[in-house]
């Protein structure tokens, strides 16, 4: 008699064989894009960053939050199915509370370590004189209401933004026990229903959690049952619950118009008029159209635009790296050497934005010339033309596009053949597995980076932000994590484990024979 298909791939209580499984390889693009998230989000929480400006979250409904959740979903599938296949549903389940009891304690030992590096710097007055740090982040009830708070701490029932990632993370690994008794009894249209209706009853506030025992009208900023579509929907390709999508070029299309429909929608700089002219017919329509769809991108109960976003930069992804990843390995085809016409065309640009496109950094390190730049563009230019040359704040940014995308042609010509060549071999074979890295040891990069963030901000905060104090902040914070994911990896492969080397008979037999006697 043969099992059907769905039976066969459900879990089982007993392993097939009395032999140990053989443990499945990593999916290295799980790691790499898992890698990529934990530089994002150390960008996106580093307080007054510029660089965050332009994080993909700038320009789509969906961000990194959802690339390390759904990657985690994949994670967790690789990581935890295998318990409840070969040890059945009560041993898989101890397996998820052994994780959630790490992710608890990792959640409080967090927030009690950024609440002591705040007030450190207050009290010794080591970042900005005007700035209350431990205010920077909403934990002052910490200091001010200890008692309740350290309570709501315990008990998650305060979970202050800023640290509530971690607390949503834990609660939809407690749910996968519940989703694999769904599956056991019916099969993924069961475990696909419990978790729509989850997702459902959260889009009507039916499930919403307090955030904080003083207001508890006030929900988490992620609400895990709404956000259990993101992670299920990794959770389910990993078991092989649902089909992996085809490679298709119709698909490629939707999923990049998907992408690009949405950057209007999503990229404050066009919605909020500061690129588009006020009054214009188009610029009202876009804030009209997101005002009305605001139900369907909200970040806090993973509203439906969100999950299809990120579906459609997903395959985009997965369609990019190749079948199994193999782009990842393999040399990357770049465009060659810029064309003349358009070498002129990035200096001409580089020329012609310098005023406004660097007007920070001119201001930071010439100040002469900043002087003689403001008179030439204000007294000066209104004297000749009637009007001056100063461009709207909000508008200098179309201008550091215009003059980052030039800089990128002029560079990318500047490396000559073979730095090009390098790049796309040397440099690319050691960039991927540096990134990939920083993916196997998410949790430990993540507690780093959101306590680094932070300290990054600080130091910011008295150095300036100008483009050079920026990147060398941002760079070395990304020095940090690449440091911890290689630490966090040798302590985890416990090396002192491994069988000690053989050594030579010579040295051998010299510590076996007895000493001398004196």
């Amino acid at each position: 008699m043969t099992a059907s298909p769905a039976h066969a791939a459900r879990p089982s209580a007993v392993p097939a064989t009395g032999a140990a499984p053989a443990k499945k390889p990593r999916d290295m693009r799980l790691d790499f894009f898992r890698g990529l998230a934990m530089f994002i989000i150390l960008l996106a929480h580093t307080p007054f960053d510029p660089w965050t400006l332009w994080i993909p979250a700038r320009f789509g409904f969906s961000d990194a939050t959802e690339i390390f959740v759904f990657c985690s979903g994949m994670a967790s599938a690789i990581a935890f199915g295998g318990a409840y296949r070969d040890h059945g549903w009560p041993m898989g389940t101890a397996r998820i509370g052994f994780r959630v009891w790490q992710v608890y304690w990792a959640h409080v030992g967090l927030l009690l370590v950024v609440a002591l590096l705040l007030w450190t710097l207050d009290a010794q007055g080591w970042g900005d004189p005007a700035v209350r740090y431990v205010a920077r982040v909403p934990i002052l009830p910490l200091f001010e209401d200890t008692g309740p708070a350290l309570a709501g701490l315990f008990t998650l029932t305060w979970v202050p933004n800023y640290f509530d990632i971690l607390p949503m993370y834990l609660v939809i690994l407690a749910l996968i026990p519940a989703v694999m008794a769904a599956y056991l009894a019916g099969g993924t249209p069961a475990a696909a229903a419990l978790v729509a209706a989850l997702w459902l009853a959260t889009q009507f506030g039916l499930l919403d959690l307090p955030s904080r025992p003083w207001a508890p009208e006030i929900p988490w900023f992620f609400n895990p049952f709404g956000w259990a579509l993101v992670f299920f929907s990794g959770f389910f390709l990993g078991l092989r619950w649902i089909p992996v999508p085809p490679r298709s070029r119709l698909l490629t299309w939707i999923a990049l118009a998907v992408v690009l429909i949405s950057i209007p929608f999503a990229w404050f700089r066009i919605h909020d008029g500061l690129w588009l002219p006020q009054g214009w017919l188009l610029q009202d329509w876009i804030a009209a159209a997101r005002a009305a769809s605001e139900p369907l991108w909200r970040k806090t109960e993973m509203g439906l635009l969100r999950w299809l976003h990120f579906l459609a930069l997903a395959y985009l992804a997965w369609m990019a790296v190749g079948p199994r990843g193999h782009r990842l390995t393999e040399p990357l085809r770049l465009p060659g050497a810029p064309a003349r016409r358009w070498l002129w065309a990035a200096v001409a640009v580089v020329v012609v934005t310098l005023p406004w496109a660097w007007v920070a950094d001119i201001a930071a390190y010439a100040p002469a010339l900043d002087a003689w730049l403001m008179e030439m563009m204000g007294p000066r230019a209104e004297a000749a033309f009637g009007f001056d040359l100063f461009i709207p704040g909000e508008r200098l940014n179309m201008t550091s596009v215009a003059a980052f995308a030039a800089l990128v042609v002029l560079g990318w010509a500047a490396l000559g053949p073979a730095g090009r060549g390098w790049v796309e071999t040397t440099g690319w074979a050691r960039f991927v597995p540096v990134v990939r890295k920083v993916g196997t040891q998410s949790l430990a990069v993540f507690l780093v980076s959101m306590v680094l963030a932070q300290a990054i901000g600080a130091a910011l905060d008295v150095a300036g932000r100008d483009g050079i104090t920026v990147a060398i902040g941002n760079l070395a914070g990304f020095g940090v994590l690449i440091l911890t994911a290689y630490v966090a990896g040798f302590f985890k492969s416990q090396p002192w484990r491994r069988p000690a080397p053989a050594r030579p008979a010579r040295e051998a037999e010299a510590r076996a024979a007895p000493a001398p006697a004196e």
